[in-house]
């Protein structure tokens, strides 16, 4: 089978096709012949080594969280699923490789893609979508009515923390780019500020949700209430110095149950998820290009 895969750290040059046999199931586990993988900015920075010290990679390495496709054939043990099924997942964390033509996953994972759903759409919720859900319900845990920023808002993280808050009936200030601003209110917001251009003049948060990182999220921190506290998502660290609160870095888990529900949620029309390109397998260095500028306007997609 074709995979992506990497020999060495650095940019996104050094990732390269290659074959691999095809995985036999084992007990328990399920091959998906893959359609679709995301490609998230934590593949790109596991590319460039920035976690090597805590989930070193082992070359060569396939990367990929997050896959899409048809079930292909079922391990010794398995129910419940038929070869041909429309399925998604959200790979081990520190097995991952999405980046290729079949994957093994345990059957435990495995959630059934919405008939409303394609590929990429499906593929595009696991990884972001369980991060933000994960931000609000299982850390922050706000109250209706209490003021909440979410940074990045309209992005794969932000819109679903943004989908998780507006459920809970929070006052939700939203930060983001100017032009994302009407993406922010039909998202939820009740308010908007534009991030790095504007200040906050209001009461201030109990809770920080942060996708970005940065100077100017630190400078929105110290709006911060003095029992409130700060969650972030983004590797661009946030300076404490002045903080009511050390801002906690939040490391999603897999969920196959609220995978099943916000793919329900996406497949009603609850939560639009933007697919901002697809591009074929041996097009992953120009995905990685494209994550790494930013600014896309919804999720990069390898196609298969």
């Amino acid at each position: 089978m074709r995979v992506v895969e990497c020999n060495e750290y650095g940019g996104p040059e050094v990732l390269h096709l290659a074959e691999r046999p095809i995985p036999a199931t084992t007990p328990g586990t399920i091959r998906i012949r893959v359609h679709a993988a995301a490609v998230n900015p934590a593949d790109t920075k596991l590319r460039q080594g920035m976690f090597d010290s805590v989930a070193p990679l082992n070359f060569p390495q396939i990367l990929g969280y997050d896959v899409a496709g048809i079930i292909d054939d079922l391990g010794p043990g398995v129910t419940g699923f038929s070869p041909g099924a429309r399925v998604f997942a959200m790979l081990d964390m520190l097995q991952r490789g999405a980046y290729a033509e079949y994957v093994l996953v345990p059957a435990a994972e495995i959630v059934p893609i919405p008939d409303a759903l394609d590929f990429a759409t499906a593929v595009a919720i696991p990884t972001g979508g369980l991060t933000g859900v994960q931000m609000i319900e299982e850390y922050a845990k706000p109250q209706a009515n209490d003021i909440v920023l979410i940074t990045g808002a309209t992005g794969s993280v932000g819109r679903f923390a943004m989908y998780a808050a507006h459920r809970r009936g929070v006052h939700i200030v939203a930060a983001v780019r100017e032009n994302q601003l009407d993406e922010a209110r039909a998202l939820g917001a009740t308010e908007t500020l534009i991030l790095g251009a504007e200040g906050w003049s209001g009461a201030d948060f109990k809770y920080v949700i942060d996708t970005v990182g940065g100077r100017a999220v630190a400078d929105l921190c110290r709006h911060l209430r003095p029992d409130g506290a700060i969650f972030t998502a983004a590797t661009t660290p946030i300076d404490p110095q002045d903080l009511t609160s050390t801002p906690v870095f939040v490391v999603v888990h897999n969920d196959p149950a609220k995978l099943r529900e916000l793919s329900a949620a996406v497949a009603a029309g609850l939560l639009p998820v933007p697919i901002a390109q697809s591009l074929p397998l041996d097009q992953a260095p120009a995905a990685h290009r494209l994550v790494e500028q930013g600014g896309n306007g919804g999720k990069i997609v390898l196609a298969l």
